[in-house]
């Protein structure tokens, strides 16, 4: 590769020979050690080869020398290149042009690729870094790669492991989060009680500090107190003779009741699209951008959908050059009822949805019923479930009644 490089840009040029002794001419030509390649013989029974420009400028002796005649029969590199376009003046400077905006394009930073991120999302990231300057159009030389990765293992305790590295326009920062939570919450050890944090039926209970004040059955109003953390000491004839406070703790689980309602109205506004479509694509680099759509006709509304795509010369080399293309559909609006399969089905989504919200607190359901009215005013969605669930709620304990 380099010595095509340098044969190229020095310039070279391939020759016919024939006359008296054309192997004595190569001959020579080796032994005072002139580039000579592609040695081969043409059809007419004459040899071609390659020289460089300033080895074809010594064999004029040679020539003489060995009885020999010689031809051009074509001319390469950049000598002759720049020969044959010496009137194109704008043409080089182009291509001079293209080149420096390449050049100076790679001093940048383009593209902030992040992988292995879970709990923290990219837009997070990118913000944290955004305050340490280092974002799209950042000189590459103000990048300070293992300060950066300092500062992320700081700022957010749940990553281990960063490696940020450049490569071409792009920066790569890989991170790796721990699976595990990296501290335990403490426990409250301050004296509390247990109140109710909902109304129920006490379904089972299992105190672990404390005095409990309800049983096993018993109905219970949302805010009443369930365990106290306040033990009494008795005498031995069973009187109170002193207490003090501890952080009640108790498992309580109750038979409770959840609503929900939802108000829809007779009819719905529906968007259908008509067919009639536009399309047009638009760049923009960096913060100026040309888009160029079709014209619409008509007062119809539109949906319009876009996809960008970054350019890209190589793998890593990207420019702060974005292409994308538009694509739009007309759409009209008209007002339609609920029919009983819609109403059905949005019911049905909606208890979906209320269910799925209680089983992710751990809430166990024992029934489910849902209803649908109509009213002058719409249609009413309710839905009723029984549930289990702990109604635990700590609060401040009681500190009346204590002995000195």
């Amino acid at each position: 590769m380099i010595e095509w490089l340098a044969r190229n840009g020095r310039g070279y040029v391939r020759i016919e020979l024939w006359g008296y002794s054309p192997e004595r001419f190569l001959n020579l030509c080796t032994a005072r050690n002139i580039d000579i390649w592609d040695i081969r013989c043409n059809s007419k029974g004459r040899y071609e080869c390659c020289l460089t420009v300033p080895g074809f400028k010594q064999i004029k002796p040679l020539v003489r020398k060995a009885g020999v005649r010689l031809s051009i029969k074509s001319r390469f590199g950049l000598p002759f290149f720049i020969y044959r376009n010496r009137k194109r003046g704008w043409y080089g400077a182009g291509i001079g042009a293209f080149f420096l905006f390449l050049c100076v394009m790679s001093l940048f930073i383009w593209d902030i690729r992040i992988e292995g991120e879970r709990q923290y999302t990219q837009d997070t990231l990118l913000r944290f870094l955004k305050t340490m300057q280092v974002e799209s159009g950042t000189l590459k030389a103000k990048v300070d790669c293992e300060e950066l990765e300092e500062a992320l293992r700081a700022k957010f305790p749940e990553i281990t492991w960063v490696s940020a590295g450049i490569s071409g326009t792009r920066l790569f920062i890989r991170i790796k989060e721990n699976e595990v939570l990296s501290r335990v919450p403490e426990k409250n050890e301050a004296p509390g009680d247990i109140v109710a944090a909902k109304s129920g039926v006490i379904t089972s209970m299992v105190v672990r500090s404390g005095t409990a004040r309800v049983s096993v059955g018993e109905e219970v109003e949302a805010g009443q107190l369930l365990v106290e953390g306040r033990v009494a000491i008795l005498g031995d004839n069973g009187e109170e003779m002193n207490a003090y406070l501890v952080p009640a703790d108790a498992d309580v689980t109750a038979r409770t009741v959840e609503t929900y309602e939802k108000e829809l109205p007779l009819f719905y506004e529906e968007r259908a699209a008509t067919g009639r479509e536009r399309r047009g694509f638009y760049i923009r680099v960096g913060p100026w951008s040309y888009t160029f759509l079709m014209p619409a006709g008509g007062n119809g509304e539109w949906d319009y959908f876009m996809e960008e795509e970054q350019l890209t010369l190589f793998a890593d080399f990207c420019l702060p050059v974005y292409l994308g293309n538009i694509r739009g559909r007309e759409m009209v609006s008209y007002e339609k009822n609920y029919g009983a399969e819609e109403l059905r089905a949005l019911a049905g989504a909606i208890n979906a949805q209320e269910v799925k919200n209680l089983e992710e607190k751990g809430v166990h359901i024992l029934e489910n019923n849902d209803r649908i009215e109509t009213s002058p005013a719409g249609w009413h969605i309710s839905g009723h479930l029984v549930t289990e669930q702990s109604i635990v709620s700590r609060g401040p304990a009681d500190e009346k009644g204590l002995m000195k």
